[in-house]
């Protein structure tokens, strides 16, 4: 008998048949996109659990320390990025922090994520929320088996005013994860 849907009890090794993919859950993926199954490969997550401020004043796009690293093991395959925070904060009136997820593959340079918008990451204004979480879904397909390096790099619009891309005492987490892919 031919099951519709993935029995997650049974489901140990990680495989998703292709025709079930658009009831697949895995943890904060929900659903590869249509028409792709896969494996998951490998995760890697950076976690900290209170962290101390990650501030800038800077107004030009500042790395935040915060980084994870994955080597693909083929190409075609799926990155998935996921990174949250559970408190940023912009402490003057009128400026706001703008953050984007810079990606650096093999011995580049860090750049923003191909197609990144200008709200990619976060874009917090003092005058509608002071503190905010930030969460953040990416993906990314490998051409390579070079080691990708991703981070959030993150700037204040009004130079010698703070921005705060994690306020002291929140959490932050940056997963990626990488699935091998088929058509």
């Amino acid at each position: 008998m031919a099951l519709s849907k993935i029995d997650v009890a049974n489901f140990l090794d990680g495989t998703i048949p292709q025709g079930n993919v658009a009831n697949a859950s895995l943890g904060a993926v929900t659903a590869l996109p249509a028409g792709v199954g896969g494996k998951v490969l490998q995760v890697v997550r950076t976690y900290n659990a209170d962290t101390g401020h990650i501030a800038t004043s800077n107004t030009s796009f500042t790395a935040s320390g915060i980084q994870a690293t994955i080597t693909p093991t083929a190409s075609s395959n799926l990155i998935i990025v996921d990174f949250t925070t559970t408190m940023s904060a912009v402490d003057d009136s009128g400026n706001t922090m703008e953050a984007k997820m810079y990606q650096k593959t093999g011995s580049g340079s860090f750049a923003q994520m191909s197609g990144a918008g200008f709200y990619h990451l976060a874009f917090t204004r003092y005058t509608a929320s002071q503190y905010l979480p930030v969460a953040f879904g990416g993906s990314y397909t490998t051409t390579n088996t070079d080691t990708l390096v991703f981070e959030p790099y993150f700037k204040s619009d009004v130079s010698s005013q703070t921005v705060r891309l994690c306020h002291t005492g929140s959490s932050y987490s940056l997963t990626v994860m990488e699935i091998s892919t088929w058509l």
